[in-house]
């Protein structure tokens, strides 16, 4: 399988075990690489810490389950860190989109990457992302 650029709604979904997380997991474990915007850790650990706050009643037992995982998935990671040119990029990428920031700065990341390595997918389920591929 090619390089894989892997934004943060991909993890999630296979994080939390949302819909079709099993072809999402598989897609990862047979990547040859795995890249992703460093903000991709940001978003992650802050996703398990609001669904922590979220049920008080079991947030220990969330941060348990969630961290280990988290963690043996940043050790496959190669991660793309958040230079100058890609916030410039971010900043004017998909004008006639309503993308938000850091989703600007997934794509801008992945586009990036993309012109270094043309055989690179993208794996996300966030559907402005994918809309403004096109």
């Amino acid at each position: 399988m090619n390089p894989l650029f892997v934004e943060t709604s991909a993890l999630l979904n296979v994080l939390f075990r949302e819909a079709g997380y099993e072809s999402t997991l598989e897609k990862l474990q047979n990547a040859d690489r795995i890249i992703a915007s460093r903000l991709i850790r940001i978003e992650a650990e802050r996703a398990v810490l609001r669904t922590a706050l979220a049920h008080p009643e079991i947030k220990e037992k969330i941060k348990l389950e969630f961290e280990p995982i988290l963690k043996s998935f940043w050790s496959k990671f190669d991660f793309l860190e958040i230079t100058k040119e890609i916030c410039v990029d971010a900043g004017v990428i998909a004008p006639e989109s309503n993308l938000r920031s850091l989703d600007a700065i997934h794509l801008a990341s992945f586009l990036w990457i993309k012109s270094r390595d043309p055989n690179i997918e993208l794996l996300s389920f966030d559907q402005k992302i994918l809309s403004s591929l096109k």
